[in-house]
C-alpha cells in the first residue's frame, strides 16, 4: 500500500473545539491520511458519538483502545467497533491465545485489527526488565505472536522494523517526529522517512502537525516526506 499516515487527535479531551477545528482545517488536505482518537476521547463521548464526530470528516477512523480484557469483554467491543464501521482498531499482542476469537469477527469487513507489540514510550530497558529480552527480540515474538493470531497488522517501534522485514502484514509505526520537530514525548523515535524506507506502511503522528503554528503546513510537508 502507499504510504499512509494517521493524525492523532490527542487533545480532544483538553481542548476539544480547538482540535475539531484544526480537523475541519486538515480533511481537506491532499494525500493518504485519517485520524486517530484515543481511549480518554470515547469514554468521555461514547463510542459511536466519539466516532461519528470525526468520521464527519471524511477520513479514515483509527480508534486506538489498547485493548487486553477477557474474550467476553473484547468480542463485546470489538463487535460494535465492525458495527460502526471502523476503520482501525487495535490489541495487545499480549492477548495471546485470546486473539483468534476477536480477529475473526472483522471477517468480510472493512475493520482491521492491529496488534500491538511494544509501546514508543518504552525502551530497551523496559524490555530486558519485564520481558527478559532485547527489544528486538521482544517486537519480534509479539509481531508473530499477533500475525499467526490473525490481526491485519503489527504496531511497533519503527526503530525495530528491521526484526519484522520479513513479515507479509501491515506495519505501523507511532511516535513518529519529523527532523524539524522534537519533543521527549517517546523513547523509540523515528522520521516519517526513515519509517517508510525501512518498511512501514502507516505512521501516526500527532504533535508535529497538531501543535505547530501550521497544522496543515505540517501535515502537507510529511507527507511530501514520504512520497
Amino acid at each position: 500500500m502507499n504510504p499512509f499516515v494517521f493524525v492523532a487527535l490527542d487533545g480532544l479531551v483538553k481542548d476539544e473545539a480547538r482540535t475539531l477545528s484544526i480537523t475541519e482545517e486538515l480533511k481537506s488536505v491532499r494525500g493518504n491520511f485519517g485520524f486517530k482518537i484515543n481511549l480518554d476521547y470515547v469514554l468521555r463521548k461514547g463510542l459511536m458519538n466519539a466516532f461519528l464526530n470525526i468520521q464527519r470528516f471524511g477520513r479514515p477512523v483509527f480508534v486506538d483502545l489498547k485493548m487486553w480484557n477477557g474474550t467476553r469483554t473484547m468480542t463485546s467491543m470489538v463487535r460494535e467497533l465492525v458495527a460502526l464501521k471502523v476503520d482501525y482498531l487495535n490489541v495487545y499482542a499480549l492477548a495471546d491465545e485470546l486473539l483468534p476469537e476477536i480477529t475473526k469477527i472483522t471477517k468480510d469487513s472493512g475493520t482491521k485489527i492491529l496488534g500491538l507489540t511494544v509501546l514508543t514510550h518504552f525502551n530497551e530497558s523496559y524490555c530486558k526488565k519485564h520481558f527478559r529480552r532485547s527489544l528486538a527480540e521482544t517486537v519480534r515474538h509479539l509481531s508473530l505472536t499477533a500475525v499467526e493470531s490473525g490481526c491485519h497488522g503489527i504496531i511497533l517501534p519503527g526503530t525495530a522494523l528491521h526484526v519484522v522485514s520479513d513479515l507479509n502484514t501491515l506495519k505501523v509505526v507511532p511516535g513518529v517526529r519529523p527532523d524539524w520537530y522534537s519533543d521527549t514525548r517517546h523513547e523509540e523515535e523515528i522520521t516519517p522517512r526513515e519509517a517508510v524506507e525501512n518498511g512501514a506502511d502507516i505512521l501516526v503522528c500527532g504533535s508535529p502537525i497538531m501543535k505547530v503554528s501550521n497544522p496543515v503546513g505540517a501535515l502537507e510537508k510529511i507527507l511530501s516526506e514520504i512520497a
